[in-house]
């Protein structure tokens, strides 16, 4: 299973939540925090402050109630693994892009959302998704250099934030 990251304690975004519920790839212990945050930057709704009020360790009333807040502040269920998808590698992308994140990292969270998916032809078809592999080549002798590595998951980031 991938386990979202969220630098320095960051609120991830409910849209980058709704994908992670979409792939199942949500740690819901964090949601409640998530969404307690979400009620002071301004979002409201009854199931949002429900959400906010459990406790992380009632994991199965927090994913049973979370598509509700996700709709109380106008997210919408992904309606495709594919657009699911979209969402987490262009999370992924942005938190590489401005530094909170090293390549090796993206590498890894590539191959647990592509391993996730049952390596699906879906898992591929984002240039993120490309990146398959890539982490095979750390260390050794026949390997790219690690800048070079660095600059190939650099570039299909940028890639992956333009489409």
């Amino acid at each position: 299973m991938v386990q979202e990251f969220v630098p320095d304690g960051e609120t991830p975004t409910p849209g980058v939540v709704a994908a992670w519920l979409a792939l199942d790839t949500l740690r819901a212990e964090s949601v409640p925090m998530w969404a307690a945050n979400w009620l002071v930057q301004g979002h409201d709704g009854e199931s949002l402050a429900e959400l906010a009020g459990l406790s992380g360790r009632e994991t199965r009333e927090v994913r049973d109630l979370l598509p509700a807040a996700l709709a109380d502040m106008g997210v919408d269920r992904l309606s495709s693994r594919q657009a699911a998808l979209k969402v987490a590698y262009d999370h992924i992308a942005h938190m590489h892009l401005t530094g909170r994140v090293r390549w090796a990292w993206v590498a890894n969270q590539v191959v647990g959302l592509v391993i996730g998916n049952g390596y699906s032809s879906e898992a591929f078809e984002q240039p993120l998704g490309e990146l398959w592999g890539i982490d095979d080549d750390l260390g050794e002798p026949w390997s790219r250099t690690e800048d070079e590595l660095a600059g190939i998951v650099r570039q299909a980031c940028i890639e992956q934030v333009r489409q």
